[in-house]
């Protein structure tokens, strides 16, 4: 078709070719040149000489006019003095202060006095209070004006932090309810200077003069912690050149691409390119979240990772975040979608604000962050709340949404998600969605300044905290609680807490690098020391498998005064020498020892074979020399997290002791033999681990944490890391260290409350004192907030059994008890009707009775019989001692590394599949479950009537064709056998041995071996396991096992020794936190039962009578006040 020449400028288009130079955005040069035009008027501008004078005071008093209040020369009206000046929503301790304070000593002050946010109060009962103190913080607005003028010139001091910060000491105008302007102090101590705004735009509109000072003097920042003001005045000239950072917001051109613009928020630290900041990942099930770096509370631990998102309109890539999406419970059970009434927070990784906007997409319900139904996104600077967003009311759709973060550039922080909204058709929408979280210089959506929040509280959290372990340090009146997040690669993190009931939001503090190159690819415990000149330390434990050393002592100084980011110093690395080992060498506790006058470090490793604690001294904190060690002990694992403990006239030491039936925290006294395991040296039992103490001036509290269960049922067991708990140490009159409940707990849990029966059963009678019969029992409520008991329990009978209980009708659940056993002096944990045996016949700690079953002649210190022995590579076996070595079994490199084994003791075992290597050095790795061959161990006299050891695997016997099997031969011949049991792996993925018993007692005198014997071929010839793992050989004057009466690791979940005796009385207080699903049981003020107990705030609580009659008095149930 012909086209007319008239028509062809209808189809020209103007377009220009841009090439984009590197790092250039599309919104970068469309947007060139479109940022809104600046109002202020471009005249120069004239300063005036005399601001003090310069024009008029800009308010006065509503109910006096002759009265000037902006220059602040009023006072000592006592308490509410500004209220009654015509100040409006006077706030917080501005309400205590008595006018304008005296500024004698403030440089810069005109006339007499100043406004100032810390100075001279009163309390409502107008009592003074001399200075209300820099802790102080509130709010309150001036009487109303009219802008009539150019400038608004004022005198401003203090602290730094504007409007936009966290720890806001700010003047602020306020104009149609909306705060347009703002000025802060420069941080010199004492000091003001002149600011002026220009208000050109506002003029003839009505305003008011906010203070606000939201500094509660926390050490979280640097910043001055108060507002100081003076002279506010109206004037045509200015005091100084008006400052662009008045502005609230920054000017920029709206982003084209905001799905690229700019750069990821936060990324993963084991793999920087996934996509976390846009929820590209899943499928991992529960604590998904936390396994990629995010802190995950609530019902959001159980989120499978990113949502599929192919129903949701405007969403990025595959995934987006919802509160309400896929999960999985802690045993693996698939829940689906986990709906509306899911609760809990979700945090970021920390990340660095490098851009001017962080841009996001967010969708779901409405609800503001402080509501109690809150469905909100907030970013926290310094731990504290500083913007916050709901989502857009929208079930399918997301939409951009902006914060302006200019002001807060460089600094560290944190995104959190909240919703605590548990569904419904009230309060709209049940759920938040986000997606596509990005630093950018370019806005997505326009910011809102209603979306800056400036509040003085609300910002910490409630305790405990899902933890590993804590390093506390006590500094300014608050427990600086340092700890180990139990995910990723164990960064350091941060919570403050003085009440011990609620902290400030975890910070962290040190960062695993997760690379394999580097000696802190993960990082283990340590502890916090200031040194004489005021410098802080700490001393942390580097962890990387992959290096020579294993474990090293690194060390890192604080950067400034909030102990909140600290330096590395890589140069001041060292580990294990002179008989140290530098495989085990962890967990330094550093302090200055006045009686030796240097400083010590105590160190948990293993000196020449056996577990230690260590002694390294310096004099500079940098130079450390090793000395002989402190306590020795003979134990297949090493020891942990030693601590000491000073009473002034005493002191202790404790460590936390993982060895199979020994695990818990025991204490050391010293005597002239050296420092010995005490009397009743357990403080706890097994489910408080990793306890490390700080002590004020009113307590010395040792903090620990209460593991959580593989799977999160109370059947399981335990794993690494759960919920921390509290305790409080004290000393009694024979000198022993004693456990107690905090004073903080029974201070602030104080408020009596109802001890009605919910039920009885037997014979029960009288209030106080409650008579009990054997076989009787009572309840009281069940109650899901955090609540104590005390009572007082005494018997004719001086022995006998009683204790706290929990029933459940639950289907599937037991009852739990807290029973404690005066014949024995025992107080046990546990599920069921029945006691526990105590071990009466069958030993509860088969690692630890008897000895081991064979040594080696070269070095019978080594534990062979443990396999606690490696890397000489091929025929490794053979070079400690093993004879007959055959087949495959030439290869192993020893004992192979158990972290993949479920029970296993030490840190190896017996694998017939093991690491390996040929005969000219090359390795093999895993020489694979095909792999086979004999061994046969040291020969050795057996001397005792059982020989206790573990065994996996196959269950081929022996004589078969397929043998996976340990045997027992004595003069040639088999007398004993055993095989494992095909066990599958178990709920975390570890292969899983058994206890196994032999009765040789009538063999005792002979001479024998143990032959490992491993004939599979993995050819898939039967359904048998094709290899054999073993370890912890021992020789015992009691079984592991016996017929009919197995230790049950199930029922039994802790036991502590403590002595009691019923005439007398035994004094309890019963610790319960339902909503963490933990708690303790302190008895006579001496020791601690801590206990994991998931559904607790299912149960009501009673008491028990089982063997004896009781008489219970003093019966108290608190919660806070």
């Amino acid at each position: 078709m012909a086209c007319s020449d008239d028509d062809t400028h209808k189809n020209k288009i103007e377009a220009e070719l841009i090439v984009l130079q590197e790092g250039q955005s599309p919104s970068d040069v469309i947007g060139e040149g479109s940022e809104p035009v600046d109002e202020e008027q471009e005249e120069d501008i004239t300063l005036t000489e005399n601001p003090e004078s310069a024009g008029f005071p800009l308010f006065n008093n509503p109910e006096n006019s002759d009265q000037t209040l902006s220059g602040f020369e009023f006072c000592c009206g006592q308490y509410n003095t500004y209220a009654e000046h015509g100040f409006e929503d006077v706030t917080g301790d501005f309400a205590k202060l008595d006018g304008g304070w005296w500024g004698a000593d403030v440089a810069g002050v005109v006339g007499e006095r100043v406004f100032s946010s810390f100075g001279d109060g009163f309390d409502n009962e107008d009592e003074s209070l001399g200075w209300v103190g820099f802790s102080a913080v509130g709010m309150m607005d001036s009487p109303a004006f009219e802008i009539t003028e150019r400038y608004i010139n004022f005198l401003i001091g203090g602290g730094s932090n504007g409007f936009t910060e966290p720890n806001t000491t700010a003047l602020v105008l306020v104009v149609d309810d909306e705060v347009v302007l703002q000025a802060s102090g420069d941080d010199t101590a004492m000091s003001m200077r002149w600011v002026t705004w220009d208000v050109t735009n506002y003029a003839g509109m009505t305003a008011k003069i906010r203070f606000i000072d939201n500094h509660p003097e926390d050490n979280s920042d640097t910043a001055l912690p108060y507002l100081l003001v003076d002279e506010i005045r109206h004037a045509g000239e200015a005091a100084a050149m008006p400052d662009e950072t008045s502005h609230l917001q920054i000017t920029a051109s709206a982003s084209i691409e905001p799905e690229s613009d700019g750069i990821p928020a936060f990324t993963r630290v084991s793999d920087q390119g996934q996509h976390i900041a846009g929820f590209e990942f899943c499928c991992g099930q529960f604590n998904t979240y936390a396994n990629h770096d995010f802190r995950a509370t609530g019902d959001l631990d159980k989120l499978d990772g990113g949502w599929w998102a192919a129903d949701i309109s405007n969403h990025q890539g595959e995934r987006i975040f919802t509160s309400r999406g896929d999960g999985f419970s802690a045993d693996g059970t698939s829940l689906g979608w986990i709906g509306d009434e899911a609760t809990g927070t979700l945090s970021s990784p920390p990340f660095t604000l490098s851009h001017n906007f962080l841009n996001f997409l967010v969708g779901g319900g409405t609800q503001d962050f402080a509501s109690d139904n809150a469905t909100a996104v907030v970013l926290r600077v310094n731990g504290k709340v500083v913007r916050h967003a709901v989502g857009n009311g929208e079930e399918s759709q997301l939409d951009w949404h902006t914060w302006d973060v200019s002001a807060l550039k460089g600094k560290t922080a944190v995104l959190e998600v909240i919703d605590y909204h548990e569904g419904g058709q009230e309060n709209g929408l049940g759920f938040i969605m986000l997606d596509e979280i990005r630093l950018a210089e370019h806005p997505a959506a326009t910011p809102n300044n209603a979306e800056v929040v400036s509040v003085p509280d609300g910002h910490d959290i409630p305790l405990p905290l899902v933890m590993a372990d804590p390093n506390p340090y006590y500094h300014d009146g608050e427990f600086y609680l340092y700890y180990l997040i139990d995910t990723a690669f164990h960064d350091w993190y941060l919570t403050k807490t003085s009440d011990l009931q609620r902290g400030s939001f975890p910070q962290r503090v040190l960062e695993a690098t997760g690379d394999t190159n580097t000696q802190d690819q993960w990082t283990g415990s340590g502890s916090v020391i200031e040194d004489a000149e005021g410098q802080t330390h700490i001393f942390f434990t580097g962890h990387n498998a992959d290096f020579n050393p294993v474990e090293a002592v690194m060390h890192a100084t604080a950067t400034d005064g909030t102990l909140t980011e600290f330096t590395k110093i890589p140069e001041d690395t060292f580990t294990g020498s002179n008989g140290y080992s530098d495989f085990d060498f962890r967990d330094p506790k550093v302090f200055w020892n006045k009686e030796t006058n240097n400083y010590w470090m105590l160190i948990t490793t293993r000196y020449n074979g056996q577990a230690a604690i260590g002694l390294y001294v310096s004099e500079n904190l940098t130079t450390w020399l090793p000395q002989e060690p402190l306590f020795v002990m003979d134990a297949p694992l090493n020891l942990e997290v030693p601590d000491w403990v000073d009473f002034g006239d005493a002191q202790y030491m404790l460590f936390s002791d993982q060895n199979d039936g020994e695990r818990d925290i025991k204490y050391l006294r010293q005597n002239g033999e050296g420092w010995q395991l005490a009397n009743f040296t357990s403080l706890d039992g097994k489910f408080y681990y990793a306890g490390r103490t700080a002590a004020s001036e009113e307590s010395t509290l040792l903090f620990g944490w209460v593991p959580h269960k593989i799977g999160r049922t109370n059947a399981g067991v335990g794993t690494f890391g759960g919920d921390l708990a509290i305790h409080q140490l004290d000393t009694t009159t024979s000198g022993e260290l004693a456990v107690h409940i905090p004073q903080k707990y029974k201070t602030e849990f104080a408020s009596a409350i109802d001890t009605t029966f919910q039920s009885q059963q037997g014979s029960v009678s009288g209030e106080s004192p409650i008579t009990m019969m054997a076989s009787s029992a009572i309840t009281l409520e069940k109650r899901g907030d955090k609540n104590r008991l005390s009572l007082s329990v005494t018997s004719e009978n001086a022995t006998g059994r009683f204790g706290i209980y929990f029933p459940t009708e639950v289907e599937g659940e037991q009852v739990a008890r807290l029973e404690l056993d005066t014949n024995s002096n025992q107080a046990s944990f546990y599920f069921g009707d029945t006691p526990p045996t105590g071990g009466a016949s069958v030993t509860p700690t088969p690692a630890l009775a008897g000895e081991p079953l064979f040594s080696r002649e070269n070095e019978p210190e080594q534990n062979v019989s443990g396999f606690e022995f490696c890397c000489a590579q091929y025929n490794t076996l053979t070079a400690h001692e093993f004879t007959n070595v055959s087949g495959d079994f030439l290869k192993l490199d020893g004992g192979w590394w158990g972290g993949d084994i479920a029970n296993n003791v030490g840190e190896r075992v017996f694998s017939s599949f093991g690491d390996g290597f040929d005969e000219d050095g090359t390795s093999l790795g895993w020489i694979g479950y095909n792999a086979t061959g004999s061994a046969e161990s040291p020969s050795f006299e057996i001397s005792k009537p059982y020989i206790n050891f573990l065994i996996g695997g196959g269950s081929n016997p022996f004589d078969s064709a397929n043998a996976t099997a340990v045997v027992l031969v004595v003069n040639g011949e088999v007398v004993r056998s055993q095989s494992g049991r095909d066990a599958e792996k178990s709920a975390d993925d570890k292969f899983v041995m058994d206890w196994v018993t032999w009765d040789v007692s009538e063999l005792i005198g002979q001479t024998a071996v143990i032959r490992f014997i491993d004939q599979h071929p993995d050819d898939g010839s039967d359904s048998a396991l094709p290899y054999l793992l073993a370890d912890q050989f021992r020789a015992a004057d009691l079984p592991a096992v016996s017929e009919g009466e197995d230790v049950d690791a199930g029922n039994l979940d802790a036991q502590v020794a403590v002595p009691m005796n019923l005439t007398e009385g035994v004094n309890l207080d019963v610790w319960l936190d339902p909503e963490a699903g933990i708690g303790t049981l302190y008895i006579n003020e001496f020791r601690a039962l801590s206990f994991r107990l998931y559904d607790l705030n299912q149960r009501p609580v009673g008491i028990y009578a089982r063997d004896v009659p009781l008489s219970v008095s003093d019966l108290q149930r608190f919660i806070r006040q």
